[in-house]
C-alpha cells in the first residue's frame, strides 16, 4: 500500500535504533558472548543508564542491585535483558515532548502502552510463567502502529479519535476509512522492516486479530488480555470499545485453554491487585522519558 511505502521515507522511522539492530543481531548467534553485547549496549550511555534503572526498578525487584549491563545481563539473563534494550530503546526514540497541544494525547498513548506492558507481565506473574520479557515488550509495543500514523499525520489521526469518540466505530474501522490501513498493519509492516523478534512482530499485528495467528497465539493473547483489562481500567487510548465480555473474548478463551488455573481466577481482586503495577507503569515511563 502506497502509505506503507511513504513512510519508510520517514528517516526515524525507517530505521531502528543502530545499538538494538546490532543487539538483534549479536543474539542469533548461538554461540554469543555477552562481554561484546555489553558492550553494544553501553556504546549507547543515554541507554545504558535507563535499562539499569528499568532492571534497578520495581517492574524487577530484584533483591541484589545491578550496577552494569554485564552484571545485568548475569542476574537477568540474556534474552531477558536484550528484549528490555528493545523496549527501552523505541519507546526512548519515539517519546514525543513538544507541541503543546497533543502533549497529553502522547502522555495518554504511553500510558496505555507502558500499562499493557506491565499488566502482560503480571498477567503471566499469576500463573509462574515468563516469556523472557517478550509479554513486557510486547505491551509496550502493540499499538506501535498508532503512534507510526501519528507521526505521519496528526491532523488525519485526530480525525480518527474524533470517529471513534463521537461514533459507534473501532480504532481499526476509524483508521481504514481515514488512512487506508490500520495500526495494526502499519506496526507488522515497521516492525518486520525492523527485523524485531517474530514474537513481537506478530503481536504487533495480531493482538487484536487473535483468529487469524496462527504462531505466537499464547503470547498475543496475553497482551491482548492485558490491552483490555488496560482498556476498562482508565488507561485506555481510543479503541472503541464499549462493553466488554471477558468471557467472550478470543484471547481469554486462548488464556484458559493453556493456563486452566485462569478460569479462577477473580478479576475484580486482581484489579485491585494491580494498582501497585499501574505506579509501576508511570516509574518506567519517568526512565524512558529522562535525559
Amino acid at each position: 500500500m502506497l502509505i506503507l511505502e511513504k513512510l519508510l521515507e520517514i528517516q526515524e522511522i525507517a530505521t531502528l535504533p543502530s545499538v538494538t539492530a546490532k543487539i538483534l543481531q549479536q543474539i542469533e548467534d548461538d554461540n554469543v558472548d555477552i562481554r561484546n553485547v555489553a558492550q553494544t549496549i553501553e556504546t549507547d550511555a543515554p541507554l545504558t543508564a535507563k535499562v539499569l534503572k528499568v532492571a534497578n526498578s520495581a517492574i524487577y525487584g530484584l533483591r541484589t542491585p545491578v550496577a552494569s549491563i554485564s552484571q545485568a545481563i548475569i542476574t537477568i539473563g540474556l534474552n531477558r535483558l536484550a528484549n528490555i534494550v528493545i523496549g527501552v530503546s523505541i519507546f526512548s526514540r519515539f517519546m514525543i515532548k513538544g507541541q503543546s497541544q497533543v502533549k497529553q494525547l502522547m502522555e495518554k498513548f504511553w500510558m496505555h502502552s507502558a500499562s499493557t506492558g506491565i499488566i502482560s507481565k503480571a498477567l503471566l506473574g499469576k500463573v509462574g510463567r515468563n516469556f523472557r520479557e517478550l509479554e513486557f515488550v510486547g505491551g509496550l509495543l502493540h499499538d506501535f502502529g498508532k503512534l507510526i500514523l501519528m507521526q505521519y499525520k496528526l491532523s488525519d489521526y485526530l480525525k480518527v479519535i474524533d470517529m471513534i469518540t463521537n461514533n459507534v466505530v473501532l480504532d481499526v474501522e476509524a483508521e481504514k476509512s481515514i488512512f487506508g490501513v490500520d495500526h495494526l498493519e502499519v506496526g507488522y509492516f515497521i516492525a518486520q522492516r525492523w527485523k524485531l523478534p517474530p514474537q513481537i512482530i506478530n503481536t504487533i499485528g495480531y493482538h487484536s486479530k487473535l483468529n487469524r495467528l496462527k504462531e505466537d497465539n499464547v503470547l498475543a493473547s496475553v497482551v491482548r488480555f492485558a490491552d483490555l483489562l488496560c482498556e476498562i481500567w482508565g488507561a485506555d487510548f481510543f479503541e472503541g470499545q464499549r462493553i466488554i465480555k471477558f468471557e467472550e473474548e478470543q484471547s481469554w478463551k486462548n488464556l484458559v485453554e493453556h493456563f486452566p488455573e485462569l478460569s479462577n481466577m477473580d478479576i475484580e481482586k486482581f484489579t485491585f491487585e494491580l494498582e501497585e503495577d499501574f505506579k509501576k507503569s508511570r516509574e518506567f515511563l519517568k526512565i524512558v522519558s529522562s535525559e
